[in-house]
């Protein structure tokens, strides 16, 4: 494992790229710095042809529990252009992940929560042990789920997502699968990575410039102007983030109380 990143540990063996999530003790929540060093992964990794599959999973009892707390209260002092600036960074990375060229799993070994499970969602694969969650609880702290909406609906269709993101309950295992947002489970965390290596082994036998050529065309069919898109998104996730109901919602989750939104 490399000892590069402060947020994500890397291995690098078998043609086989792993990132794992690496902040155990906040449940792999998304602060700026794992945010910037999946970026930089990812990057750096895109053209690199001894690279067949990345796994993308989380250490500890968590994939990712979205935002981090701190990472919250931080965006309450900020300008539109800094909100600008920092969800241009969130739609770069889920692009970068989303558009990778190589398959991508991702294994899902407990709570997937809000920019967790769009993580998840931006993978081309998912495995997840039973006792995993999936949800989009953005809306319950004023946030807006703009970013993550654009691969929620195209994977599970609108009606679905906007069952999800309206509510923001969270899901089972089980629920996920029936929907389509993920692909396989496997009774026990412990046993995501030999189904995800027997995925891995599969598209590894396969013509690379076949899985690059195929996966590229398949994004374009299902969401042809998806850099577009996500501009609007990030746009509006900085806007929305003004609006006094997202300082509303992020004190009162902080506070842990009942929040008293503005009509």
């Amino acid at each position: 494992m490399s000892a590069e990143y402060r947020t994500i540990l890397l291995d690098v063996r078998n043609e086989i790229l792993t990132i794992t999530l690496n902040r155990p003790d906040k449940r792999n929540a998304l602060n700026d710095l794992m945010v910037k060093e999946l970026i930089e992964v990812l990057q750096k990794y895109q053209a690199e042809p001894e690279i067949s599959v990345l796994l993308l999973k989380g250490n500890g009892s968590a994939f990712c529990a979205g935002a981090d707390l701190l990472y919250l209260k931080e965006l309450l002092g900020k300008d539109l252009k800094d909100h600008r600036d920092d969800s241009r960074q969130l739609r770069n990375m889920f692009y970068l992940l989303y558009s990778f060229p190589r398959p991508t799993i991702a294994l899902v070994n407990g709570p997937a929560i809000g920019g967790g499970c769009g993580l998840v969602n931006v993978c081309d694969l998912a495995v997840a042990a039973e006792g995993a969650k999936f949800g989009y609880p953005e809306v319950k702290i004023g946030f807006v789920p703009a970013l993550v909406s654009v691969f929620l609906v195209a994977s599970v269709g609108a009606r679905k997502a906007k069952e999800l993101l309206l509510s923001g309950r969270i899901i089972t295992a089980r629920e996920a699968a029936g929907i389509g947002l993920i692909n396989d489970i496997v009774k026990n965390a412990k046993d995501l990575d030999a189904k995800a290596h027997e995925l891995a082994e599969i598209f590894k036998r396969n013509a690379p410039s076949s899985l690059i050529f195929t996966k590229n065309f398949c994004n374009k069919i299902t969401l042809a102007s998806i850099e577009k898109i996500l501009d609007d998104g990030a746009n509006l996730n900085a806007e929305s983030r003004l609006h006094e109901n997202f300082r509303e919602g992020i004190l009162s989750f902080i506070e842990k109380r009942t929040p008293e939104w503005i009509r």
